[in-house]
């Protein structure tokens, strides 16, 4: 925090003079233009006026101690509306929650800080500390000093604005732009921990800030109960959109938390394709290895050289979820084998695939336990086993991923050191 700066608190309710002397009310909020980094105060709203109606522009201040003086009679005054990429400070962030981009965590904002520059007022930090609580009650100096004789100072804790992404009160165009640009610098699995610290319209705000990839993959990593409440909260439209977005998987996940009649209605708003996967996919138990594979993997005709099938991982490589193995299969769609990287960009191109193929795979029936699958990426180091029907035909995999938190929970929250090694590496 740059000083100088004054606590928002200490103005409100000073009493507002114009130049004559003449009392025209106290001050009720603050309104202040919405920017990225140094949001500028624009003007005053008093208590005897309609909250966005009366705006009294910040050029008509004259000064703010001991009261706020303004440099024009009340008769040359121009009150104005408030504009669309303006808030009140009072009703857009004071008691509101915020996300500290930085710290990572949801907090309360108790003040805001202000600090003039170049005969402006500017919002650069929010007090989010029992010290700005303090101040609003008019008990901050009292216990400062009781805490100093103590010889354990009160803390102060103070954010400044540039880390900061407003929650709650007027929601503007630019405002939710400012947001998705705050937000979009959070690790998506850490903003999934955020909304389950957050209300139903905060959790609303994140996700309709955020583009659509972004809140799929947020989305993605959200706890099941927060998924089906935030599924259940957007617009169906928005909603079916962010699962077309998701992994065909956690799509399927997600939807199963919710009734069968949403569920219904927001697969079918979504795009015929997508909207078939996840159906395939919800049609398997959601313990069963089909329940936890992915349809999105590298399958490799078997007529194919090795040239076609490296044009052909380019081609697909985007929408794969793992590249680490390729499966070769037949016309029919059974599995001939698996194909390594290594072995296919050493292989002369002209080389059939099926001559560099290991027809040893090792692979899990769709109908089987997720536990098996588990079971076998453990056993044999995989970061993904294939999934196939009955007449050995390739559905999916089942990723390292996809079992890590079931196997942290059969174990207790410990996680196998190997299965962790193995994530790591698929994450790189």
């Amino acid at each position: 925090m740059h000083a100088p700066s004054m606590p928002f608190s200490r103005l409100l309710g000073r009493r507002v003079q114009d130049a004559d002397g003449f009392v025209l009310g106290r001050l009720a909020d603050l309104a202040a233009e919405v920017h990225p980094t140094r949001p500028r105060i624009v003007g005053l709203l008093l208590d005897v006026d309609r909250p966005r109606v009366a705006l009294i522009p910040w050029s008509a201040v004259h000064g703010l101690e001991p009261m706020i003086t303004l440099g024009t009679a009340r008769a040359a005054l121009s009150p104005r509306p408030l504009q669309p990429d303006e808030i009140p400070l009072r009703e857009a962030l004071l008691d509101k929650q915020v996300v500290d981009t930085h710290g990572l965590r949801i907090v309360k904002v108790n003040d805001l800080f202000l600090s003039p520059g170049d005969g402006e007022l500017y919002l650069t930090g929010v007090d989010v500390g029992l010290s700005g609580l303090l101040r609003r009650l008019g008990l901050e100096a009292s216990v400062r000093s009781a805490l100093r004789w103590l010889g354990r100072p009160l803390a102060d804790h103070a954010l400044p604005w540039t880390v900061v992404a407003a929650l709650g009160g007027p929601v503007t165009p630019l405002k939710l732009r400012i947001s998705r640009e705050r937000l979009e610098s959070i690790h998506p699995a850490d903003l999934a921990e955020l909304l389950t610290e957050m209300d139903r319209e905060e959790r609303m705000e994140v996700m309709s800030a955020l583009s659509q990839e972004d809140a799929a993959e947020v989305l993605e990593e959200a706890e099941p109960e927060v998924q089906a409440n935030i599924l259940r909260s957007l617009p169906a439209e928005r909603a079916s959109d962010i699962l077309e977005e998701m992994e065909p998987d956690e799509a399927a996940d997600a939807l199963a938390e919710l009734p069968a009649e949403t569920a219904t209605d927001l697969i079918v708003r979504m795009e015929p394709e997508a909207g078939a996967e996840v159906t395939r996919l919800l049609a398997y138990p959601p313990d069963s290895a089909g329940g936890r594979m992915t349809p999105n993997f590298i399958a490799i005709p078997d007529s194919f050289s090795a040239g076609q099938a490296i044009a052909h991982l380019r081609e697909l490589a985007p929408d794969a979820e793992s590249i680490y193995y390729l499966y070769v299969v037949g016309a029919d769609g059974k599995l001939d084998g698996v194909l390594s990287l290594r072995g296919l960009l050493l292989a002369d191109p002209q080389t059939p695939v099926i001559e560099i193929t290991s027809p040893e795979v090792i692979a899990v029936r769709a109908d089987e336990s997720d536990e098996a699958a588990a079971a076998l990426l453990m056993k044999y180091d995989l970061l993904a086993v294939p999934v196939l029907d009955a007449d050995d035909r390739l559905l999916g995999t089942v990723l390292v991923d996809d079992v890590m938190d079931l196997l942290a929970e059969r174990l207790g929250g410990r996680m196998p050191r190997r299965l962790e090694r193995l994530r790591r590496l698929r994450r790189r």
